[in-house]
């Protein structure tokens, strides 16, 4: 087991809530998507992921996230999020000027808190240029966590309020032309933390395990080890193992580059790239 190399930190702004959740490679970039600053957020790093190439900031005035990315060719990226639909300001209804009112009171308003029940979909190309934006009103709260494209049609899954179990996919087509989304609950499954890559000669696996591994007989793993290991394409062999020192959020390939991993510790992010 090899320790997992970072070979950049990744600074966001200084809001805790700050958060990225996807990656995906060009043949020269590797793009991060997540939020910052209460915006969605979608930055690319050479291929050694020590420069920063450019960084964008996507949605409008409200609260946005960016939650999963695609790439749909070397020059077109398609970004997923959701935003929330801020309401309309409420004017307080003014006292009677013949009330009684001596402390000068004024009337209280709330201030309701919006939820994210707006779906976007932002087209950005490769050099950091917003292309077009695409949105539509779910109705309920949503966080969309994953985006794919086939002969030109957007797909999009993730969850939808109120139970913990609702999934919903919703299409979307070159015109932009959205369908309606399809609502099931799915129970999660015992595996759901394991993320797997097939690439042209490997089977390429990252997850969390407190106990050996089979095949690694002189591993000791730690309590909530972060491991990625390199099979054979049948899944039969371990190649290759790495342990990191923070969560392996996503990873990814590029046959220029090899395995991107981006991985979160409490104080940020940071790139690992295996060659």
């Amino acid at each position: 087991m090899v320790s997992l190399k970072e070979s950049a930190q990744i600074q966001l702004s200084s809001d805790p809530n700050d958060q990225l959740t996807s990656l995906v490679t060009t043949p020269t970039s590797l793009i991060v998507a997540g939020t910052s600053a209460g915006d969605g957020y979608i930055s690319a790093f050479d291929k050694s992921g020590q420069i920063n190439q450019w960084s964008l900031h996507l949605g409008g005035v409200g609260d946005d996230i960016a939650t999963a990315v695609v790439k749909e060719n070397a020059n077109v990226i398609w970004v997923v999020g959701a935003s929330a639909v801020t309401p309309e300001p409420q004017t307080p209804t003014p006292l009677p000027t013949d009330a009684l009112n001596p402390s000068g009171v004024q009337p209280e308003t709330s201030t309701v808190l919006a939820a994210l029940t707006q779906l976007d979909i932002w087209k950005v190309s490769a050099k950091g240029a917003l292309i077009k934006s695409y949105s539509r009103g779910m109705g309920r709260v949503i966080n969309p966590d994953s985006i794919s494209i086939k002969a030109g049609v957007i797909t999009v899954g993730g969850t939808i309020a109120p139970n913990a179990f609702d999934k919903f996919s919703i299409t979307m087509d070159g015109d932009g032309v959205f369908s309606d989304p399809r609502i099931s609950s799915v129970k999660p499954v015992s595996n759901s933390g394991v993320k797997q890559l097939q690439t042209t000669l490997s089977l390429w696996r990252s997850f969390v395990t407190s106990t050996p591994i089979k095949g690694l007989p002189s591993w000791k793993p730690k309590p909530y080890s972060h491991v990625l290991l390199r099979y054979d394409k049948k899944a039969q062999t371990i190649l290759a193992a790495y342990v990191s020192s923070g969560e392996i959020v996503d990873f990814a390939w590029e046959k220029t580059i090899g395995i991107i991993a981006l991985i979160s510790h409490p104080t940020g992010y940071a790139l690992a790239v295996i060659m």
